[in-house]
Order: C-alpha cells, then structure tokens, then sequence
C-alpha cells in the first residue's frame, strides 16, 4: 500500500459479463436479458488480468456497486471490497413493452441509452437523477481518497464512470491516464495537494 503526494482515484470498468448479446430479440424480451445481464457471472480469464493485479496490488481501497459485475472484478483477484454502495450502480435504462422490433442486445444498449440521454426514462432514473448521485459518488471518492491517503480504485460502470469522470474534472482533478469503454480499462485523476 503506497502513500501518495497527490490524491488519486482511479476509475475501472468491470470485467466482461458472460452473457450472449448476437441473438435478436424484442424490447419487451430485452427487459428480461438485463435482468440475466445483472445476474450473470464475468469472464474470469481475460489478456489485461495481470496488468489489473498489479493495479490492485497498490492499495487496498476497492471500491464497487451492488451490481454482480462489480463485486465479482475484485474476487475474481482473491481480494475483498472496503466499500460495496449502490451509489455506485450503473446509470439505468428504461424499460419499452413493444413486440414489433427485434434487434440484439447491443443495439438495444445503444438505443435505450439514447433515448436516457435525450430524457426517456420510463420505469427507471432520470438522467438529472443520476447527475445528482454521480455527483455524490464522486464526493464521496474524494472524501475516502482524502481519509485515507492511498490511491482509490473504483471498480464501477462505463457511463457512471464517465459522469463521476465530468464531476473529478469540473473539480480540477487532472486525468493522468485516459480510459475507454472497454471492460477492464480504467482511468486515473490525481489532485495535487500544491494546488490549493
């Protein structure tokens, strides 16, 4: 475990959910494979496994959602979560009961998420809802970053992860290391303590 100079959080997307997502299926059907999504193991061998070992191995403040996904990246290294909160959850999706369209989950992913961003939330958050909770979460990361004095891993989701990304930056965090959506891909911010 390292003492650090500057405060850091790092941002880490889950592993990969063991879950098909080729077969076309209606949005009422879709409903149904998200709850399979949220129920559904991870991938446990994946090419970056080491790379993450080694970023585990810095601190022993993980912190992950409630989700499945979540909790199963950090035992899927043999180590425990200090912090397991549903602040952390993804952001939702909103739920269609239509039956003419079919398409596979991924294009269903994008499309739900569309219509979340330009407000649709039906049966779930709204996106101000979730602005307002990642804007929580992200206090609450620099509150343990703080406390602790040790680098922070958040092991979470790929759009909360970008919103608690937008609040780290408003608050003049410097991102270190960029991410994508990718699982297992991860972000570090750094607030250095000569700033202010």
């Amino acid at each position: 475990m390292n003492k650090v100079d500057v405060q850091q959080i790092i941002l880490l997307r889950h592993g990969e959910v063991d879950l098909r997502r080729d077969k076309k299926i209606s949005a009422q059907k879709f409903a149904k494979w998200m709850i399979d999504y949220d129920d559904a193991n991870i991938k446990e061998n994946f090419s970056s496994k080491d790379e993450i070992k080694k970023l585990f191995d810095i601190t022993n403040i993980l912190v992950c959602s409630k989700l499945k996904r979540s909790l199963q990246s950090i035992e899927v290294f043999n180590k425990k979560a200090y912090l397991c909160d549903e602040i952390f959850n993804e952001a939702p999706l909103p739920y269609l009961s239509w039956n003419f369209l079919k398409l596979n989950s991924k294009m269903w992913l994008v499309f739900l998420r569309i219509l979340w961003l330009f407000s649709y939330s039906k049966n779930c958050e709204t996106i101000q809802e979730t602005r307002k909770r990642a804007k929580k979460a992200t206090q609450k990361l620099i509150k343990l970053s703080k406390d602790k004095n040790v680098p922070i891993i958040l092991i979470g989701h790929g759009v909360f992860n970008k919103l608690i990304k937008k609040e780290l930056l408003f608050l003049r965090w410097k991102e270190v290391k960029k991410s994508n959506s990718k699982n297992w891909d991860y972000g570090i911010f750094d607030l250095d303590y000569e700033l202010f």
